[in-house]
């Protein structure tokens, strides 16, 4: 694992124009890539492994429609190309070996969705997936990495059980992994499940889902995010959890500016306004 002191203060400031995104993550990702290690490039493909997941999703559902397995045009790519993932379903489905380049998870995945064996874990098939995939986070040696995926397992986990709860439907089926968050949630009778003390963001969360408006709501969710990152990355000044966290946040903030311009242009400077903040030069690197 490198240390990036010249990419990291060299990346390109933001600078907004009226009507299009001056920095997106692919461009972003298209930089840094070839001037980071094998290990380091893998992680942070991670940080945009949820579009992998939604886009394979996106393919077994065209498979099932007897259409062809490609994905439509402008979709966000993951670490792993429509190709990609169009020949791994077909490698699933002939019992030829898949691209090395391609997690086990997934293999495991394809291979239960075309038994319908998905159904003996979860009532929804992203769900099943999500639960490969966050067993499979737990593997990752980098720790920062592997807790930012348990947070966000938690962190969904509890929003099912408070939408579950809000309008009386049973929650069998609807946590998705382990640990001890996933298990009082499926266990507990309590009204916040035991977690209020233990879950320090529950509260603000609690609040959260009260707000009726969606937006807000989604909104809201994704600065917990935000704010979660930026306290876990505060004394990481030039190594890969830096540019993890960068591209997840440029990826939130690309997100909003195209739902919302004003929006996306607030989140923007406060990415950018962060970042050099963030990469001022510590003592132990002006020698």
């Amino acid at each position: 694992m490198g240390n990036y002191y010249y990419l990291i203060t060299g990346l390109q400031d933001i600078t907004l124009e009226d009507d299009r995104l001056p920095y997106s993550v692919d461009s972003f990702r298209e930089e840094i890539c070839p001037s980071i290690s094998d290990g380091d490039r893998q992680l942070v493909n991670l940080a945009l492994e949820q579009y992998d997941r939604r886009n394979l999703m996106y393919l077994l559902a065209r498979l099932k429609a007897g259409e062809e397995l490609v994905l439509e045009e402008g979709t966000q790519e993951g670490a792993l190309t429509g190709e990609q993932l169009a020949a791994l379903i077909e490698a699933v489905r002939t019992g030829e070996p898949s691209d090395k380049d391609v997690p086990e998870y997934m293999c495991r995945f394809v291979s239960e969705y075309l038994r319908d064996e998905w159904q003996a874990f979860t009532t929804f098939p992203e769900d099943r997936l999500s639960s490969l995939f966050y067993e499979h986070a737990k593997s990752v040696r980098n720790g920062f990495v592997r807790d930012w995926f348990r947070f966000n397992q938690d962190l969904n986990n509890i929003q099912a059980a408070m939408t579950a709860r809000r309008h009386s439907l049973p929650l069998q089926g609807l946590i998705v992994g382990d640990g001890e968050v996933a298990e009082a949630l499926r266990t507990s009778g309590a009204k916040d499940w035991g977690l209020a003390q233990s879950v320090e963001y529950f509260e603000r969360l609690a609040r959260i889902q009260e707000e009726p408006d969606l937006s807000v709501r989604e909104r809201s969710i994704d600065m917990l995010k935000w704010n979660w990152l930026e306290e876990n990355t505060f004394f990481h000044y030039f190594t890969v959890e830096k540019l993890f966290a960068f591209l997840v946040r440029l990826d939130i903030a690309a997100r909003w500016f195209k739902l919302d311009k004003a929006k996306g242009q607030e989140m923007f400077r406060s990415l950018i306004g962060s970042l050099k903040g963030e990469v001022a030069v510590p003592e132990e690197f002006k020698n």
